[in-house]
């Protein structure tokens, strides 16, 4: 009971802590700035961390904090414990979408949070974000397969626009298995479709 209760009182006091992360800032007037991203409390599990840098991120310039949602900033960059910087964009004024390819396609990783009605009453899930040079609307991939990351139904369904990739995907010659095998399968749809 000792052991639970120290257990209980551990995860308690982390939730009041805030963690802070070396960043930058590019707000909208393309100004870059240094930063410190605060991520406070609740925030044990990386997918937490993800949820909560999606949503908004608190800055701490000068002594001072302030949110900035992604209506605020073109992207940021985060750095958290001894990885790389990880850059996430403004994905149409609603969320951060962390980059995984950006040139003329691009192509982000988010979470979602769905609620349920079993513990812990909700569910949380991957999703990635393609945005096409021309378009607004951004197309959804969600990872659902068994032996694909991404079906081929799915795959049929969100690359119509592209002839040449959509016989290679109905002929099984192009299958998503992995996150690697995405991101090259964007970096081809992006030379077969969009190289104008």
């Amino acid at each position: 009971m000792k052991s639970l209760l120290s257990i209980f009182f551990l995860l308690q006091v982390s939730f009041c802590f805030s963690q802070t992360y070396y960043g930058q800032i590019i707000n909208k007037e393309n100004d870059t700035l240094n930063v410190q991203i605060s991520i406070k409390g609740n925030m044990i599990f990386k997918n937490n961390k993800i949820l909560s840098l999606q949503e908004k991120i608190t800055v701490i310039e000068n002594g001072t904090s302030k949110d900035y949602y992604p209506k605020d900033l073109k992207s940021f960059k985060i750095k958290m414990e001894d990885k790389k910087a990880v850059t996430y964009d403004n994905i149409n004024d609603s969320i951060f979408g962390e980059r995984w390819y950006s040139k003329k396609v691009k192509l982000y990783y988010t979470l979602i949070k769905v609620e349920t009605r079993q513990s812990p009453y909700f569910a949380i899930y991957r999703v990635f974000l393609i945005k096409k040079p021309g378009q607004e609307k951004v197309t959804n991939l969600i990872p659902n397969g068994f032996s694909r990351l991404i079906t081929q139904k799915e795959m049929l369904e969100k690359f119509t626009d592209c002839p040449i990739l959509y016989d290679k995907i109905k002929t099984d010659e192009i299958k998503i298995k992995n996150e690697d095998a995405l991101v090259n399968f964007i970096i081809d749809y992006e030379k077969n479709c969009f190289s104008n």
